[in-house]
């Protein structure tokens, strides 16, 4: 698969970080397109995401996007890794999708005992090769924070991708030891998600970021806090900053962000565009060296 190196995904669009309209959400799906990201992806895990793709993407020809959604974490079947659950769930995403097949489908989020359930007999893998060799999913993978489980799932050696999150940003890049240096052996691609820190490094005040559904840790507020009045005192665009540092890491295939409104994917694709001066690399990397996680 050929995907840009910039894509959309649906934690924001779904409302994750925030009420999200149907209008908004279906609006940022349609500017995605517009400006060339050829990845959206989605979970059922994120609300009205799958809902809102699959509305914005009508009418779309199929071979304009790559696709992608998740197993394992529907909120009716949640946490439910059996091969049972698997089919069930990509049914159901197909039909609010608006597809006939995915380009890709992850496990999601798996505990360890989960992880077990997902890999062995009767579980998400063993359904996932099967819809892969029906045609309905073209690519398998796996998407979750811990470097340690998905090196597990690499084992297997049926991956195609895994999605890290929130492992390669200006706080932290744990992602190339902790993943790329497994992967790129096994011949798996490696996806950046929240490069934005889940919006500690949006532009935004870091101490004002966070939901009711989600609160983010005080060591990564405290260390978005000190890139952030480091950049506002020199007047850099922090959000360019931290897209463009994901963007230039060449093991990464792909960086998504959580964009939720058209104003949003504009402003992502306008910071990630923009040229920033060498100097401040220089200088930033000094910044990083001292608050890495």
């Amino acid at each position: 698969m050929e995907v840009t190196i910039l894509g959309l995904g649906g934690a924001g669009l779904g409302g994750i970080f925030g009420e999200v309209s149907d209008a908004d959400g279906v609006a940022a799906v349609d500017k995605a397109l517009e400006l060339g990201m050829n990845w959206l992806d989605t979970s059922p895990y994120y609300f009205e995401a799958e809902r809102r793709m699959g509305l914005a993407l009508r009418g779309v020809p199929r071979n304009r996007y790559y696709l992608s959604s998740k197993v394992g974490t529907h909120r009716e079947r949640y946490l439910d890794y059996s091969a049972d659950s698997t089919y069930w769930s990509v049914e159901n995403s197909l039909r609010t999708l608006g597809t006939d097949y995915l380009d890709i489908c992850l496990i999601h989020d798996p505990l360890p005992r989960h992880l077990e359930q997902a890999l062995g007999p009767g579980g998400s893998l063993e359904a996932l090769l099967d819809l892969k060799q029906q045609g309905v999913i073209k690519a398998i993978g796996i998407g979750m924070q811990s470097h340690e489980l998905i090196r597990q799932a690499i084992d297997t050696g049926q991956l195609d991708m895994a999605l890290t999150v929130n492992d390669y940003t200006l706080l932290r890049q744990s992602v190339l030891s902790g993943v790329c240096d497994y992967a790129e052996p096994h011949g798996v691609g490696v996806v950046n998600g929240a490069a934005l820190a889940m919006g500690l490094l949006s532009g935004r005040d870091p101490r004002s970021i966070g939901t009711f559904r989600w609160t983010p840790p005080k060591e990564e507020v405290d260390a978005a806090i000190q890139v952030y009045e480091w950049c506002k005192r020199r007047k850099i665009n922090i959000l360019a900053s931290a897209l463009q540092f994901s963007l230039s890491q060449p093991r990464l295939s792909c960086t998504l962000i959580g964009a939720c409104s058209a104003k949003e994917v504009e402003e992502c694709w306008s910071a990630a565009t923009t040229p920033i001066d060498p100097e401040v690399w220089h200088e930033l990397s000094r910044l990083l060296e001292e608050i890495r996680l």
